[in-house]
């Protein structure tokens, strides 16, 4: 099994292991997916604004990342509804809260407590969303403050969701 990734400072990321491959021998019928733009229909600009409530630095980093990924021409509107494996987030989640639990309990049962709390207001969230296209895996996960994650998926999903299937999409971030 791979050893999870570390960044400075950073807790490891749970690497895919066990949890992803259950989940794809679980799936009884292959995903359907568009497998990428169709260059024959325009490319939709799609704006995301941030909003007061965001968690700053956290919108930054996730547009930063969908913007790359923009630039790249990746991004594309996929078929709705997108087939995904609910136990691949709950089970990132769960795992950062086991390591949260392994790292300070017993020795600070106090921070343990707070920061399995706070993780509560958390949601592994889908960097290449997969409503552009992005893959349901572990690799593609990341905590981001769930108000900010809801908002930046229904802000996206309102504009593109009565567009035809494989549309190219260009992200453009209004901050």
């Amino acid at each position: 099994m791979p050893s999870p990734r570390r960044g400075r400072g950073a807790a490891a990321k749970p690497a895919a292991g066990k949890i992803v491959r259950k989940a794809v021998e679980k799936l009884e019928k292959p995903i359907v997916r568009v497998t990428g733009p169709n260059r024959s229909l325009p490319t939709r600009v799609v704006r995301v604004q941030r909003r007061d409530f965001h968690a700053t630095a956290q919108f930054r980093r996730k547009m930063a990342a969908l913007k790359k990924l923009s630039d790249e021409g990746k991004l594309y509107k996929a078929t709705n509804p997108v087939e995904r494996d609910k136990s691949i987030t709950d089970g990132y989640k769960e795992r950062i809260r086991q390591k949260i639990w392994d790292k300070y309990w017993p020795h600070d049962k106090d921070l343990a407590n707070r920061l399995s709390q706070r993780l509560s207001d958390y949601h592994p969230d889908h960097v290449w969303e997969l409503q552009l296209g992005g893959p349901d895996t572990v690799d593609n996960l990341k905590l981001l403050h769930g108000r900010t994650n809801t908002d930046i998926g229904s802000q996206i999903w309102g504009q593109i969701q009565n567009l035809p299937d494989g549309t190219p999409i260009r992200i453009e971030v209004v901050d």
